[in-house]
C-alpha cells in the first residue's frame, strides 16, 4: 500500500510510518501535491492504482469517496490537533488494525483520539 500523507499532517510522520510499519509512505509535497485541490488530489491517487491511501484530517476526502467510490481508500484521522509525539502514540496503538482493514476492502478507516 501507499499511504499519501495531506498537508495537514506533520512532514515527519511519512518517514517515521515507513520505518514504524515497513509500508511506503510519502507527503503530497513530495509529489507535488501540496498546494493542489482535494479534487486534483484523489484523481491523481486514483490513477495512481489500487493500494493507494490518503492520510488525511479533511472530511471532503471522505464526501469524495461516498461520491466517487475507491480508488483511493481514505485513513481519517479525527484525533485533532495534536504533537507529533502523541500523534505517533495513537498511530503505534491503531495503525496495525487500520491497516489490516484497509487491506481488507475497507473504503475508509476512521482512526481517533485513544
Amino acid at each position: 500500500m501507499n499511504f499519501w500523507l495531506n498537508a495537514q499532517l506533520p512532514p515527519n510522520l511519512a518517514q517515521w510510518l515507513t520505518d514504524t510499519f515497513g509500508v511506503s509512505a510519502v507527503t503530497l509535497q513530495e509529489l507535488g501535491l501540496r498546494d493542489a485541490q482535494d479534487i486534483d488530489i484523489f484523481y491523481a491517487a486514483r490513477a495512481n492504482g489500487d493500494g493507494t491511501v490518503i492520510v488525511t484530517k479533511d472530511r471532503d476526502f471522505i464526501d469524495l469517496v461516498v461520491r466517487l467510490g475507491t480508488p483511493p481508500q481514505i485513513l481519517w484521522l479525527t484525533c485533532g490537533n495534536m504533537a507529533n509525539r502523541e500523534l505517533q502514540r495513537i498511530f503505534t496503538q491503531a495503525f496495525p488494525q487500520a491497516l489490516e482493514l484497509l487491506q481488507n476492502g475497507e473504503s475508509i478507516v476512521e482512526i481517533g483520539r485513544i
